[in-house]
């Protein structure tokens, strides 16, 4: 069963990633977002006790000091637009696979055939952003529709209990 950690900066730590790409939407795209926050997502396609995934997800998914973490839970719930951008099917996922590689230290043992380990990129956005403009953004700035995907999620969508699926 695959299970998701979502990885983001604490409250009052920046966020360099989420400026740049406020900044970007705002003079590139013409978009009027305030703010972004970023959560890096790590999808765990294999089946783990809680210690376990407790444990990738503290030490090597994230670093305490400026970092939080949640494990089958949305980490963040506050947002105008959220815009998950990860890799389609078949593109190489480097940063999943240094992630597997983690998890196979952790594990004492490689991965087996069918575990892997998927990243992608929560983008929170705070700005009245249309639909249209939530395309806009996804396509344009955030992701390269040649190898990735997106999913675009209003707060009327998001299941603050469960996040996405």
């Amino acid at each position: 069963m695959a299970v998701r950690i979502e990885v983001g900066y604490r409250e009052g730590v920046r966020d360099p990633k989420g400026e740049r790409i406020a900044g970007e939407a705002r003079e590139l795209a013409g978009l009027p977002v305030k703010s972004v926050s970023t959560v890096a997502v790590y999808t765990l396609d294999m089946d783990l006790s809680p210690e376990t995934l407790q444990k990738v997800a503290s030490e090597p998914f994230s670093d305490p000091i400026i970092q939080e973490y949640s494990i089958a839970s949305p980490l963040r719930t506050d947002f105008d637009v959220l815009i998950e951008v990860g890799y389609k099917p078949g593109v190489t996922d480097n940063v999943g696979r240094s992630a597997g590689e983690a998890v196979s230290q952790i594990l004492g043992r490689p991965l087996k055939g069918d575990e892997a380990v998927y990243t992608s990129v929560q983008y929170l956005i705070e700005g009245g952003l249309s639909g249209d403009d939530a395309v806009k953004l996804a396509s344009g700035v955030l992701g390269n529709g040649l190898i990735q995907r997106w999913r675009i999620v209003f707060p009327h969508q998001f299941d603050i209990e469960k996040g996405l699926e």
